[in-house]
């Protein structure tokens, strides 16, 4: 790892979990109905009760900024990440899968090497993960999860007030009882905007 990461605190979370807590109430719901501690632990790879513990305000663990042990710590980051991914299959299954040694997986799953690009971004595909899973510190990881669910939640306000404006064609672009994106909630509200717009025109005439 030759770059810093940004450094995500404590104060910072403590602030998506407000938002969270304000989009979470547009859309008729609590903190607790939209953040389960075992659906994140699985999308970041943060044990539960760490999640407990940064969600309750507990200073996230930054990277060291001294080479060796930054290195150190990405290696034991990696280590358990990818352990609790790979649950018990072989090194060498796993390496066939992803087109590395079975020795390279076992260095990364024993922590006597560093994961780069070349060969962290296969295992995450392979596990299904994002990009970023298996070294991403804690603080960050916690973050850009709650930043998702923060969004999501938002998209679905902005889908409920969209059709109660009558954009039900919204209702038609999105599957699994799932929001539709923000970029596609920002289509249709033009579209709604356009439409007023010109309905105003004709009126005015």
């Amino acid at each position: 790892m030759t770059e810093l990461p940004r450094e995500v605190t404590a104060a910072e979370i403590a602030q998506l979990l407000q938002r969270i807590d304000g989009a979470a109430e547009r859309v008729g719901f609590a903190r607790a109905d939209v953040l389960d501690v075992e659906d994140i632990s699985n999308a970041t790879g943060i044990e539960p009760e760490r999640v407990r513990e940064l969600l309750s305000g507990s200073e996230p663990v930054q990277p060291p900024r001294e080479k060796r042990a930054r290195e150190s710590y990405y290696r034991h980051l990696v280590m358990q990440r990818l352990d609790r991914l790979r649950a018990g299959q072989s090194y060498r299954k796993i390496g066939d899968a992803v087109g590395l040694s079975h020795a390279m997986i076992g260095n990364l799953v024993n922590g006597t090497r560093s994961a780069q690009v070349d060969y962290s971004s296969p295992l995450e595909e392979l596990y299904g993960v994002d990009h970023g899973f298996l070294s991403k510190p804690e603080g960050l990881a916690l973050a850009q999860h709650l930043a998702k669910v923060k969004e999501g939640l938002i998209a679905a306000a902005l889908h409920d007030k969209m059709l109660t404006l009558g954009a039900e064609r919204v209702a038609l672009r999105h599957t699994d009882n799932q929001p539709p994106s923000l970029e596609t909630l920002l289509d249709t509200l033009d579209s709604l905007v356009a439409q007023k717009r010109s309905s105003g025109a004709d009126d005015a005439t």
